[in-house]
């Protein structure tokens, strides 16, 4: 290697050093020191963890509890994810083909849920949810529907939060379609309207497909936020009620900071990390050839 090229490597690892060492001290260090306190029994209280090697995967291979929540939370996932990616899509078509001078403000109106505390939030649809004088279920009564008992049911409690949850990645989602839009050359929309092609082949044709790494993106970027939720839940129902709405980060939070299991809590994290990652390796297996880059 010449004299040239190590100077321009030296340099290149000089400008990435400060995200290098954040990434390896919130991160990495992070991962590996729950990686090891997996294999060992720890309740906070002895000044040191004791070895049990692979017995808390071994107890978490072999609790019930452990699937039910794991089954829960993809649920959730599989609810929130599609949805909000289509609201969003319709919204950031609309908005596409509105006056440009307002697309700033609507960007601000669609994006105030992302910047506003999770809590706050959660406050807010827990009045709109509550079964007597909420928002939601006026809207049902005028519409002629039994009110619903919502986060206060078994039945309707997930399907409460993952309504939240939708709503709160719209405007997310509405901003990344929206730049994914607006980054589409305009010569290929007006070179087939020469063609004769109307607005819904245009749209078929050209910016879906073109569109494709932007869905690809929220794809990933969203089923792992929700694989992770917990502070909605832990604010709205703590699991409840019976247990309907306890996700596996809640699960994991339970046994660590309620049980004070932190090496059993720890295996629940790296069985979610592992989770997360074959998760994200499939998604980005069968993307494939069905992603077109310009």
């Amino acid at each position: 290697m010449s004299a040239v090229r190590l100077r321009e490597n030296a340099a290149g690892f000089m400008l990435l050093s400060p995200s290098l060492l954040i990434l390896f001290v919130f991160v990495v260090i992070p991962i590996g020191y729950s990686a090891c306190l997996s294999l060992f029994s720890w309740d906070m209280m002895r000044p040191s963890p004791t070895f049990v090697g692979f017995d808390n995967y071994v107890h978490l291979f072999g609790n019930p509890a452990f699937y039910s929540t794991l089954t829960r939370t993809l649920l959730y996932t599989v609810l929130t994810v599609p949805a909000a990616m289509t609201i969003s899509l319709a919204f950031a078509i609309l908005l596409d083909k509105g006056v440009r001078s307002l697309i700033t403000i609507y960007r601000t109106l669609f994006f105030a849920p992302i910047i506003t505390s999770t809590v706050a939030i959660s406050v807010v649809w827990m009045f709109i949810y509550h079964p007597d004088y909420g928002l939601a279920n006026s809207v049902l009564q005028s519409l002629g529907l039994q009110p619903l008992k919502w986060l206060n049911a078994s039945s309707t409690a997930l399907l409460s939060l993952a309504i939240m949850a939708v709503w709160k990645q719209i405007g997310f989602c509405v901003i990344i379609y929206l730049a994914g839009l607006q980054g589409i050359p305009a010569e290929l929309e007006e070179a087939a309207k020469v063609d004769g092609a109307g607005r819904y082949r245009v749209l078929a044709s050209i910016k879906l497909p073109l569109l494709t790494p932007t869905v690809f993106f929220l794809v990933v970027y969203l089923t792992i936020e929700q694989l992770q939720t917990f502070a909605q839940v832990d604010v709205m129902t703590k699991g409840g009620p019976a247990g309907s709405t306890e996700l596996i980060v809640m699960h994991l939070y339970n046994y660590a900071f309620e049980r004070f299991q932190m090496g059993y809590a720890s295996a629940i994290a790296m069985v979610l990390l592992v989770i997360i990652l074959l998760l994200t390796w499939v998604q980005m297996r069968s993307a494939g050839r069905k992603v077109h880059y310009q």
